[in-house]
């Protein structure tokens, strides 16, 4: 059974039909994908980059609101660097820009950086391990398809 809402097309009516359209569109993103030349790393690469910056970003509100005095601005400058180039180059590689592998490049470069400042700032802290980690990750899957 299908219903009609508001002059739509007919929209699926039960979790099973809802369930088949979630496959096709799936299946279709998949086609569209692989039409663009986006790779099954690259697209690990889009999912570590969008945890990664996710990660930073979650870490930049702790370090502004509950850990309180940071010493060095600097610091926190890396983990905002990292936060918008993981997010520049997830954009690049989702529209399979001529420039995503440049772009994992530098992500590789400014995930490390902000590994390395996240363990300097407080290396038995959780949120910044685990920002540590992420970053750790992501730069990882990036250094695999950096040119």
């Amino acid at each position: 059974m299908r219903i009609r809402r508001g002059g739509h097309e007919d929209l699926p009516a039960s979790p099973g039909e809802w369930d088949a359209c979630a496959y096709a569109v799936s299946d279709l993103a998949e086609e569209e994908r692989e039409g663009l030349g986006i790779s099954p790393e690259m697209r690990d690469c889009i999912e570590a980059t969008s945890d990664c910056y996710t990660a930073c970003a979650e870490t930049l509100n702790y370090l502004l609101n509950d850990l309180g005095d940071i010493p060095d601005l600097r610091q926190l400058r890396l983990v905002i660097d990292c936060c918008e180039v993981c997010q520049t180059t997830e954009d690049g590689m989702l529209r399979a820009s001529e420039l995503g592998l440049m772009l994992a490049a530098v992500c590789v470069e400014a995930c490390e950086k902000a590994a390395e400042s996240c363990r300097q700032l407080d290396p038995a802290d959780e949120q910044l391990a685990m920002c540590a980690e992420v970053c750790d990750h992501t730069a990882d899957c990036c250094r695999r398809l950096a040119v």
